[in-house]
């Protein structure tokens, strides 16, 4: 049971690192130089603290991420999980995870076109979606020990090697509210909500039926095991990932955000080394572009009621979308997402926490999170 519980920790890590985790957490260190602490204090809030109650609720709900979003009304109970895995799926996160490992491999391979090596991801993707278990074992007992590996072998290199800390690019508190803001681009809470029904799931295979249906909190004890290993993961690479982009801010400042990382692997390790870092890099976007699409997917063929024979055709829909919005590169992936995690997030977070608070007073839970979710709106379109 332990060791189940280790991989499903390890899963959930290797859920969330993907294409913004590489990348954000390194754009904080390079903005705020000497404030890089306040940088990480600001991501830790919003990139590991909120995921982590996204985790934690829906394990309050059972693993049913409809009945917590329903804690906003009839029509969010369809709206919100449509909205928030579209972004997650097919048109934001997915295709985001694909540029990001185009840019790690084409930093050793610059032969390689976004058109092709998006083919080849789109593949791979497909195929390991089609089964849940196979999703579990690859991530969590095969790609995340790999992973560790290669960013241990980074990260030591890189505070060995550390030059001297640059002076502050920001003030105080500007620094804080770049790690802030940032935290909200991994979109990690959004994906929380569905990772965790994933993980519930598979966990309450493992307790034998009559405890399970007699003592459901036991099942939420087990559950939660595993986000706090993931969480504490996700925690010291992102440490580790703002301290490299201060340190190297001169390295890293001037070149596209998914190339930092390559650039100062390649400066650390030498050119041979990278493309040990490519791999870390596809290793890590597939990893999250497979657990996005697997439950894209499902989700899609859940809200129009379709049978499960159809499901790899769903997923072959929703794979090729993914294809066609992974050409806009990241840069345009990210002036698309911005915008609307600006003013949803917020809302969610509310909803959220009062989620946990409370299990009772449905309409306050409503009412104040369409009253966020409206400010936020007036805020960003009427009043800009």
């Amino acid at each position: 049971m332990r060791k189940k519980l280790l991989i499903f920790g390890f899963t959930i890590f290797s859920m969330f690192f993907g294409s913004g985790n590489l990348v954000f957490p390194l754009q904080i260190g390079v903005a705020t130089g000497g404030y890089w602490w306040l940088g990480f204090i600001g991501l830790f809030l919003t990139g590991i603290v909120l995921p982590f109650l996204g985790l934690f609720v829906i394990k309050l709900h059972h693993g049913n991420y409809l009945a917590f979003f329903g804690e906003a009304g009839k029509i969010a109970q369809v709206l919100l999980p449509l909205f928030t895995l579209s972004l997650l799926g097919s048109f934001g996160v997915v295709p985001r995870c694909i540029t990001v490992a185009h840019g790690g491999v084409s930093y050793v391979y610059p032969e390689m076109s976004l058109i092709a090596f998006s083919l080849i991801f789109c593949g791979l993707c497909y195929f390991v979606c089609l089964k849940d278990e196979w999703m579990i074992t690859i991530l969590g007992k095969w790609l995340t020990p790999l992973k560790l590996i290669a960013l241990t072998a980074l990260i030591s290199s890189g505070i060995y090697y550390a030059p001297s800390l640059p002076a502050p690019s920001q003030t105080s508190l500007n620094s804080f509210w770049i790690g802030f803001s940032n935290g909200y681009q991994t979109m990690d809470l959004f994906a929380a909500f569905f990772f965790s029904a994933v993980i519930f799931q598979q966990i309450q295979k493992l307790v034998p039926n009559e405890i399970a249906g007699a003592n459901n909190n036991k099942v939420l004890k087990l559950a939660l095991g595993p986000s706090f290993i993931g969480a504490a993961i996700l925690s010291f690479v992102y440490f580790c990932f703002v301290f490299l982009g201060a340190y190297y801010q001169e390295i890293a400042q001037n070149v596209s955000p998914e190339l930092i990382l390559p650039s100062i692997a390649a400066y650390l390790l030498g050119d041979h080394a990278t493309l040990i870092i490519a791999l870390l890099i596809s290793f890590s976007c597939i990893s999250a572009a497979v657990a996005l699409t697997n439950v894209y997917a499902r989700y899609l063929c859940t809200l129009f009621k379709a049978p499960k024979q159809l499901y790899p055709v769903v997923l072959l829909g929703t794979i090729t979308v993914s294809f066609l919005v992974s050409l806009l590169d990241f840069k345009g992936i990210a002036a698309f997402i911005g915008p609307l995690l600006e003013k949803t997030y917020p809302s969610l977070i509310i909803l959220t926490v009062l989620s946990i608070l409370t299990r009772k007073h449905r309409l306050l839970k409503k009412w104040v999170f369409y009253i966020v979710l409206g400010l936020m709106l007036i805020q960003g379109y009427i009043l800009t």
